[in-house]
């Protein structure tokens, strides 16, 4: 396990804690390992720790009315998993499963609350990060309910393009059809579909989970335009 004074990806909650209370939370963490489709917390199980994403990506998720798991976010490196159960309930309210090789530190609940409850800038950092993932949510949640199907996918293609991939126009796209479906709340057979039709309007080219964008300025288009 890395130490967390020397942890380049430490969070900024991490960063305002004094040489004591940052000996505390060694003492209270434990790194693990997890390969694709592991699964990091599962939903209905009892919540013992927050989890910070240390590389690799993962995805959150919730069971719906119908036991179908619908896909929440895609999770990148330098974020908590599962803030919102300490806060709040004492059983995880969702799963969040690993999407290629993960490292995953776990912080023990209570030693967590003695931070919050110890240092103000602690805390307000955690609260600040939570604001964010809200807004976030809600401009995901507008998206998915008011665009058309390619824009949906056109959406999802530019955020592994740009914010996961560093903007790269070729990735290998971590989620399978299925998945797709799931985060853009549609069918896996719209999703091939409007794969297939930016793909024959030369925007993209896919080769299986190979993704390689051909058109990027008709591709933000088809993404504002909805």
């Amino acid at each position: 396990m890395q130490n967390c004074e020397t942890c380049i990806i430490r969070s900024k909650a991490v960063n305002t804690l004094n040489p004591k209370e940052l000996r505390f939370l060694m003492e209270s963490c434990a790194e693990t390992t997890y390969n694709p489709r592991e699964s990091i917390i599962k939903e209905g199980m009892l919540s013992s720790h927050i989890a910070y994403l240390k590389s690799g990506l993962a995805m959150v998720s919730k069971k719906g009315v119908k036991g179908v798991d619908q896909i929440l976010k895609i999770v990148q490196p330098g974020n908590y998993l599962g803030l919102q159960t300490i806060l709040f309930e004492k059983v995880n309210q969702f799963s969040v499963t690993a999407l290629d090789k993960c490292v995953v530190c776990f912080i023990d609940n209570l030693s967590f609350k003695e931070l919050i409850s110890r240092n103000n800038q602690f805390a307000n950092e955690l609260l600040l990060f939570l604001c964010r993932e809200e807004l976030t949510y809600f401009e995901r949640f507008v998206n998915i309910h008011q665009k058309q199907i390619a824009g949906r996918i056109a959406d999802i293609i530019l955020f592994f393009s740009e914010k996961i991939y560093a903007n790269a126009l070729t990735f290998e796209m971590p989620l399978s059809r299925g998945d797709i479906a799931a985060l853009v709340c549609t069918t896996r057979e719209s999703v091939t579909r409007a794969i297939k039709d930016l793909s024959e309007i030369k925007t993209i080219r896919v080769t299986g989970r190979k993704f390689e964008i051909l058109d990027l300025a008709r591709l933000k288009k088809i993404n504002q335009s909805g």
